[in-house]
């Protein structure tokens, strides 16, 4: 009788689902103060469930950010009419200037709609590093 109730819960715990992913790799990219933008990484599972290949959750939108629409929850998955793929991507794209440097026009999925914000980082203070926005991993904590 105990072997089969051992057996029971066994198969119950198997079933119950999948293994949380192991090999997420979390990180944060922080903005100069004024812009007010955190932006970190998505797990593939609530990147499926959104219908992207990749994002990135805003967790801090203040200052800029906040004035030019940007909501904490909203997923950046585009820069300047270019796909992210990657960290790398947006650290990129985001550094170049172009005709108009420090405009930036982030692609962002909110809810079940997608929409362009424009943001004007000309006025902000550069990023440290030589331009480009820095990176640091943390912990998600929930």
């Amino acid at each position: 009788m105990l072997q089969r109730l051992v057996v029971l819960l066994a198969l119950f715990v198997a079933a119950c689902g999948e293994p949380p992913e192991t090999d997420l790799k979390l990180v944060t990219i922080e903005s100069p103060a004024s812009a007010g933008l955190s932006l970190r990484e998505l797990p593939p599972s609530v990147l499926k469930s959104v219908g992207l290949s990749y994002g990135l959750a805003v967790v801090r939108a203040d200052g800029l950010a906040e004035k030019s629409g940007l909501r904490m929850g909203d997923v950046v998955y585009g820069v300047n009419q270019q796909r992210l793929r990657s960290i790398d991507d947006f650290r990129r794209l985001v550094s170049e200037r172009g005709e108009n440097p420090g405009a930036v026009r982030l692609l962002v999925r909110r809810g079940k709609n997608d929409f362009y914000v424009a943001m004007n980082l000309g006025g902000a203070p550069r990023w440290p590093d030589g331009g480009k926005p820095g990176a640091r991993d943390t912990l998600l904590r929930t």
